[in-house]
């Protein structure tokens, strides 16, 4: 599109009559906008050029049609700024790292969302709740000058419902979940769920998953003692809660298999319709690492080409 402002002491009017005179073309002439009182011309840039000599007979201003943004800022919360994603996303963003996030559902028309999943599985009956959305908007959140942004906003979510509204799964479920997910190959696993007791069937499929090359994060626990399971198995990385001082939550559970701490305290992020809330737990804190294990794999991938 250009835009052409014409020399105020022209009269406006007997431009556009002799224009029209020298247009023939009836789908030119629909293609115009005139603002009068600005003594102004909008047309497109096809028709600028093919009567460019009849336009230049007029002295005018001829501008391109820029892209003009509201001067809006989305809010980047502590957590994302905590680990540290504005300076890794100068090398990237995540984009095209294919995470499965198994959860109670992601709330997929959500604005901040619904560009990034690109698929999933449903293995439970009912309706959702707000988990699932909450650890996808910290993960993926897009970067849109609205709402808030995930630490790797290009990243390629997967909904993998195995939960139910109550929160509750079973461990035959979460088998499911984890075989669809290496056989749609996942790059990366977030299970930000858990239990007390060991499990040799859920061994071997975190097993199977990691030697397919799949990452696999996973929440230590609420319990504010021992870590729980999955995260505390060999090859899974577990995940503690801090708050913004660093310090460890009182609820955070701790101890072996508990690898890493991210944020897990007062975390805002994505809720079902289209809303945004604050929540605490270890089930925060390990989406955090989550979206910067999606950045390295971007990034090695990049320096790789």
């Amino acid at each position: 599109m250009k835009i052409i402002s014409f020399h105020r002491r022209t009269p406006f009017q007997q431009i556009l009559a002799d224009l029209q005179a020298h247009v023939s073309d009836q789908k030119e002439h629909q293609t115009w906008s005139c603002y009068n009182d600005l003594s102004c011309l909008c047309v497109t840039k096809q028709v600028y050029e093919r009567h460019q000599a009849h336009f230049n007979r007029y002295p005018a201003t001829v501008e391109d049609d820029v892209t003009v943004s509201v001067h809006a800022e989305e809010e980047i919360p502590w957590g994302v700024r905590y680990v540290g994603a504005e300076k890794l996303w100068k090398r990237g963003r995540g984009a095209g790292v294919k995470i499965a996030v198994i959860d109670t559902g992601i709330s997929r028309e959500h604005f901040e969302l619904r560009d990034q999943i690109k698929g999933g599985i449903n293995l439970v009956s009912g309706r959702q709740n707000g988990h699932g959305t909450h650890v996808a908007g910290i993960i993926v959140a897009e970067m849109n000058q609205r709402g808030i942004v995930g630490v790797s906003p290009e990243a390629h979510l997967y909904d993998v419902r195995a939960f139910g509204e109550d929160g509750k799964s079973s461990l035959g479920t979460i088998l499911r979940a984890i075989n669809w997910s290496i056989e749609n190959k996942m790059d990366i696993i977030n299970m930000s769920f858990g239990m007390p007791q060991y499990s040799e069937a859920l061994a071997r499929s975190v097993e199977k998953a990691r030697k397919q090359g799949i990452v696999m994060v996973a929440s230590a626990g609420n319990n504010g003692g021992a870590v729980e399971y999955p995260a505390r198995y060999k090859g899974v990385v577990g995940v503690s809660a801090i708050d913004q001082n660093g310090k460890l939550a009182d609820f955070s559970s701790r101890g072996k298999g508990a690898n890493i701490k991210a944020p897990g305290v007062d975390i805002l992020s994505t809720w079902p319709g289209n809303q945004f809330k604050t929540l605490n737990g270890t089930s925060m804190a390990a989406p955090h690492v989550t979206g910067l294990k999606a950045l390295e794999i971007s990034r090695s991938r990049k320096n790789k080409e």
